[in-house]
């Protein structure tokens, strides 16, 4: 059975959950229950139990922004797909993507990159903020079955604040002024001798 239709088969179980971490009121992005639901729906499909999506995913004017590190472990977990990070400095994050353990591309986003798309915190997270930039386009350009067709992007590519694990910092933005993100040249390099292997 299609992922999507077993999600909506188990609606009223992920319904329950979305409630309850509604009701906790640790989690101030949602207002609502019905946030809360679409959040954990929004999970359910990419396969992240309900608590890491209310943590994981927000949802900027419509569009789903997940954290780095979500997006990382969605590749690592997903058997088609592998990242190697090949250069991680202040100035540049260059990351090697594997489908079915063959080199597909690389992903770079640059200090320079970053300075054209306005990226914020790079005078305080610089390697966090490269991180999350090269890791969300390789996922676009080389692991998009991780995301079931949607497009997805990292908070602070529509305009949210984070820190330097990649979480929103509270009133950072707001769904008028999020901008549409800046996407840097895709880097394609042949590759040798490097291993997909888990």
């Amino acid at each position: 059975m299609d992922n999507a239709l077993a999600i909506y088969n188990q609606f009223s179980q992920l319904q329950a959950a979305a409630q309850v971490l509604y009701k906790s009121r640790y989690f101030s992005d949602v207002q609502d229950e019905a946030k809360a639901i679409v959040k954990v729906m929004a999970g359910a499909e990419l396969g992240l139990p309900p608590f890491a999506s209310m943590t994981g995913i927000h949802i900027i004017q419509g569009k789903p922004a997940l954290g780095a590190n979500v997006i990382a472990t969605l590749i690592k977990n997903d058997p088609r797909y592998n990242y190697r990070v090949l250069e991680h400095t202040d100035n540049v994050c260059r990351i090697q993507f594997y489908e079915d353990g063959q080199p597909c591309g690389v992903s770079e986003f640059t200090a320079k990159d970053a300075q054209k798309a306005g990226t914020k915190n790079m005078d305080k997270y610089p390697k966090n903020m490269l991180f999350a930039r090269a890791i969300s386009n390789g996922a676009k350009w080389y692991a998009p079955g991780i995301f079931g067709g949607a497009p997805v992007y990292t908070p602070d590519e529509l305009g949210a604040d984070v820190d330097e694990d990649g979480a929103i910092i509270e009133g950072s933005y707001t769904q008028a002024s999020a901008s549409e993100p800046a996407q840097p040249k895709q880097r394609l390099e042949p590759t040798t001798g490097e291993s997909g292997e888990r």
